[in-house]
């Protein structure tokens, strides 16, 4: 039930006290401010990393070539290791489980010409699996299809950025581009809101890059869906790949160099422990400023209690429970750490609000804090001030009336 005289009475104190009002208000209101903002910062780190995560499918494994590092079957280290169509076909053929697929093949600076500008952009030729593993969006038009590779037809799919600086923003759906002299139809386009790099490439079916640009059976890397397997199968699929590949090739077993397979849904995992660790250290941290100002009202609160120790007599002389002046001081504590709390909060979101303006990075998005963490977090502020108030509010009551009088 509401009492008005008492939360007069709290408030009185609150303002004939101000230099100690506005330190217990800042020791509490920091706590939450810190927490809020190491907060915000490790989830605007963590939504950064899963989106570049999220880029690429999780369940999937990525098979890259290198040079050996070291000398094997009479072959000298420094080998250059070059990935054919058997590479993949063996894969399809002997791995169970996989489900989308691409190779890749790169030219990372190809001459292209729209009809009204040249320009240099990377060029891929790629398998249709491609879209389902690099997980693109078709903006218009449509992706490279099986008929397109069986066919060696010239068609291509283009990024926003070639759309913006080739074809001056207009829909090229149906142009013709220029692609390393050769004349290929746009059949789509892509936006990856994810990938700024990935908007600059075109994409052409692999078959036909092979075919024209003196390449008929190299692939410079390929990758593979993982399907519904599990992390452990997972791991057993890029064991058994990278086996075959060292095998094939002539790679000393023990060199990492030559042959790597990266395997998404392993790295998901020890990104996620790194974040959940990321975050139990900020709570850590977090939840010992907050003892911190724990600490600072309840020191103040004990002050109180030992200016009031007469006032607190003659109120017992007169007739007041322990329950009544229990919570009194129990009131003005939670009181003094919601207020302040709630201040350090809104700071703390208006912080990383500024930080969200002005910070735009592929590994750095959305410095927020969610609503279940300022629950949390005012939850502890109430506790913990009731806490701070409780210990000196027990002192209080356990203060005989006789000697309370007394008290000078």
């Amino acid at each position: 039930m509401f009492d008005r005289d008492k939360w007069l009475e709290i408030f009185h104190t609150i303002v004939q006290n101000p230099l100690r009002t506005f330190l217990t208000g800042v020791s509490v209101a920091l706590g939450i401010f810190i927490l809020v903002v190491m907060q915000g910062l490790g989830f605007g780190l963590q939504n950064g990393v899963y989106t570049q995560i999220q880029d690429d499918a999780i369940n999937s494994l990525w098979i890259r070539s290198g040079r050996t590092s070291r000398p094997f079957r009479g072959l000298n280290s420094g080998r250059r290791i070059q990935y054919d169509n058997d590479d993949l076909n063996w894969t399809l053929d002997n791995i169970e489980g996989v489900g989308d697929y691409s190779a890749r093949l790169a030219f990372w600076g190809a001459s292209m010409n729209s009809g009204r500008k040249t320009m240099s952009f990377p060029l891929r030729g790629i398998h249709p699996g491609h879209q389902g593993i690099e997980r693109t969006d078709i903006a218009n038009g449509r992706y490279i299809n099986e008929s397109d590779l069986i066919g060696f037809r010239k068609v291509c799919v283009v990024g926003q950025v070639i759309v913006d600086d080739l074809f001056e923003g207009a829909d090229p759906i149906g142009e013709y581009l220029m692609i390393r002299g050769v004349q290929f139809k746009v059949v789509g386009t892509f936006n990856d809101p994810n990938s700024r790099w990935e908007n600059r490439l075109a994409y052409v079916p692999i078959s036909t890059a092979q075919k024209l640009f003196g390449k008929s059976e190299d692939i410079d890397m390929y990758m593979i869906s993982t399907g519904t397997a599990n992390l452990e199968e997972s791991i057993e699929m890029a064991n058994e790949i990278e086996a075959y590949l060292k095998e094939h090739h002539r790679v000393n077993p023990n060199d990492n160099r030559a042959v790597r397979v990266r395997n998404n849904n392993e790295e998901f995992r020890e990104f996620m422990m790194i974040f959940l660790g990321i975050r139990l250290f900020i709570w850590a941290i977090g939840s010992l400023t907050l003892l911190a100002g724990m600490i600072g009202v309840a020191n103040i609160m004990s002050i109180v209690v030992a200016e009031r120790t007469k006032e607190i007599g003659i109120r017992k002389a007169l007739g007041a429970t322990p329950r009544t002046i229990l919570s009194l001081i129990v009131q003005e504590s939670i009181f003094l750490s919601l207020v302040a709390g709630c201040c350090g909060l809104v700071a703390g979101i208006g912080l990383l609000e500024l930080i969200a303006s002005f910070v735009d990075h592929d590994f750095f998005k959305n410095p927020s804090v969610d609503f279940t963490v300022c629950v949390i977090a005012l939850g502890l502020l109430v506790v913990s001030g009731a806490i701070s108030g409780l210990i000196p509010a027990l002192r209080a009551v356990s203060i005989k009336p006789v000697e309370a009088l007394r008290d000078e």
